[in-house]
Parts: structure tokens; sequence; C-alpha cells
């Protein structure tokens, strides 16, 4: 007797190959990978199901969320971590709602908002200073075409991928003294155009000629590579983890660390964040705010210079609302004690270094003194 065809399994597979006409390669991946994680399951535990119509939320839906979060569906057999199993969660209801016109559509609510994990709130991880110098100093002192190539990478602020792609014309001559590295196409699919300095163009130039040596680089690519793009990445995230043990730094890190530190140390040097972010290559100012690191120095750094050089000064009282001088009535007098508060706090807000104590007890003063005649006055409008 022949086997009924598995709809499911044709439902599903015809949905990402639509799916393929508008996305992009790493995308179609991860709607294969999905699927294939949960056909695995299926036959391995409910055999029977065949058809959309025949998955329930319990326990088809609810057996396969447990079966990702212990890890069986992992072949390390670890349990993934949380943007991955949202990840499959989302290719899979995206897949499970393209199956609504199907001949027996699945049951809706399969899966819902709150069966998504929130992913962690990841924060800034740069290195500290002296483990960038460590680091810094033990690639300059190996000097090879893997040290350099992570010295790109710190002082451009690129990702390992990007680096690892980068071409062999990548450094742009914009006029006069002006130059900048072209990143090529890559995680965002987008390029761009990264301002270097000196000590980056001499690194550029030392890996054109580590180029020439074996092992002998593609003629279109700026590092050598053996097995491809990715066996090159690993190659280099080996070396970094060796070259940070010869170092001397202890806690384990990792070459992603080296963007962090860079997007920190280029904000506390001065720049703002949208430039910022063009720099790291990010479609948004949140995605560049989870890299830089504010520490205490920093807002006790930007918070004395606002105060000695601010950009926005508190406007002087306008002479008009001065009453003249031969006016002595009790709202002319509470008009000038009130004007000469607010010119003493705009002088201590101007003048830190002269005696911030002295002048904020007098300015004290002058508040009692306002107070005071402004209660004596009341009293005799009241005796009238």
């Amino acid at each position: 007797m022949r086997r009924p065809p598995d709809l499911l399994v044709s439902g599903l597979d015809a949905r990402v190959s639509l799916l393929a006409t508008t996305l992009n390669a790493s995308t179609v991946r991860r709607y294969n990978d999905t699927v294939r994680s949960f056909f695995r399951y299926l036959h391995q535990s409910f055999p029977e199901v065949r058809r959309p119509d025949q998955l329930r939320r319990d326990p088809h839906m609810l057996g396969w969320f447990e079966y990702l979060w212990s890890g069986r569906g992992n072949r390390s057999g670890k349990p993934w971590a949380k943007i991955t199993r949202g990840a499959c969660l989302l290719c899979l209801r995206k897949l499970l709602d393209l199956l609504a016109d199907h001949a027996f559509p699945p049951r809706p609510g399969l899966i819902l908002s709150q069966d998504i994990p929130r992913p962690d709130q990841l924060l800034p991880r740069p290195l500290t200073p002296e483990d960038d110098v460590r680091l810094i100093t033990e690639l300059r002192r190996r000097n090879d075409w893997l040290s350099n190539a992570l010295l790109l990478t710190r002082w451009t602020g690129t990702r390992i991928g990007e680096t690892a792609d980068l071409a062999v014309n990548c450094l742009r001559h914009l006029g006069g003294e002006q130059w900048a590295l072209h990143v090529p196409v890559g995680k965002l699919h987008n390029d761009r155009l990264v301002p270097v300095d000196e000590q980056v163009r001499e690194v550029v130039a030392r890996l054109r000629f580590f180029r020439t040596l074996e092992p002998a680089a593609p003629p279109e690519f700026l590092l050598p590579r053996r097995k491809g793009h990715a066996e090159l990445c690993a190659q280099l995230r080996a070396y970094f983890t060796r070259a940070a043990t010869d170092a001397g730094i202890v806690p384990h890190i990792v070459p992603h660390q080296m963007r962090h530190t860079f997007a920190t140390t280029m904000l506390r040097a001065g720049i703002s964040v949208p430039a910022l972010m063009k720099l790291l290559g990010h479609r948004t100012a949140n995605m560049t705010l989870r890299y830089v690191e504010i520490t205490q120095q920093d807002l006790q750094r930007e918070f004395h210079l606002a105060r000695q050089h601010p950009r926005h000064r508190i406007p002087l009282p306008s002479s008009a609302a001065v009453p003249d001088v031969d006016a002595a009535d009790a709202a002319a007098v509470v008009q000038r004690l009130s004007a000469a508060v607010r010119v003493l706090d705009l002088y201590r807000q101007q003048n830190p270094s002269t005696g911030a104590k002295p002048l904020q007890l007098l300015l004290r003063r002058l508040v009692r003194v306002r107070s005071r005649f402004q209660k004596l006055s009341e009293d005799a409008e009241s005796e009238k």
C-alpha cells in the first residue's frame, strides 16, 4: 500500500521557494534550516502528521518549542541562543501564515507572540585601555599578514568578515590629505567609505607586500584565502585568541570587541553619534549606542566641559524689564532683586573656578532678602 503524500512537507517547501524570489541567500538558508528542524522533530515524534490542518498547538508546536529549548535540535546538543530560537519561531510562523491558501490550511494561533523569546539586552564590550594597548603592542610585534589584518580591523572598526573581503585596491584617495578605506558590501548589503590616517595606510601597504608571498592571495582580494571566506574568518579568530593570550590578557575576548573599542574611542574623541553610525555602517543610531560604553569618567568630563564652555548661554534679562531708578515702589525693589539673583547665578555658572561656595552662599542670601522684602510689603499692604 502506497503511503499518502506528505502535503505538509511539500507545502512548506513551496512557500520557501516563493520567499526565495525576494530574499537574500542567507535568509533563505535560515528558512530551510527551520523547516528541516521542524520536519526532523515531527518525523521522530509524530510521524502521522502529514497535512497542515493536522497540526495542533498542543502537543505538536509546544513539543517543538521544547525540542529547540533543550538543544536536541542542535547538532552540538547545546541549547540554542534566544535570538536563534526566536528566529526559528518567526520563520515557521511566517510559513504557516503563507499556508492559509492551502487546500488543508493550518489552524490559526499555532505560534503566538508570547512564544517568541525576547533577546538579551547586549551591553557594550570594549576592551579596557590597558588590554587594548597590550593587544596592539603584541600585534605590532608579530608583524605578519594576520596581525596586520587584525590591526586594520581595530583601527577602522570593520567587521572580521568585511576585513576578509577587502579588495586589493580598497584604499581610495579622495584628494589632498583625505584617504578612505572602501569597505565592500557586507552584513547590511551596502558598502561605505571609512576615513583613515597614516597608520592605516601603512598597514594596507604592508598587507599588499605580504599578499605577494606564500600563501599568495587571489587577484581580487587583499588577504590570502585557501578555502574561502569562512575559513579565513576562522583563521583570523583563532590567531586573535593566540595573540590575546600571548599579550597577557586574562579575560576571554573576541575580535568583535575591537569594533566596540573603536566606537567607544571615537565617541570619546568627540565624534557625533550620526557620524559614528556611518563609520560603523549601522542603519539606526540605536544599534550604534549598543557599541559605545559611557563610564563615570566620561560623564564627569562631559559635565564639567559643558559647565565651562556651554553651547547655549542663558540670555541676560532685558533692560526693559528693569524698572527706572527713580521708581521706589515695592514692585520695583522686587524686580531689581530678582534681576540681581539671575545675573549672579549666570556669573556663577560661567565662572565655576571663581569661589563656587562663596558665590552660592551669596546667592542664597539674595534670595532670602527678596523673600523677606516680599513678606514685609505684603504685610504693609494688608495693614492699609
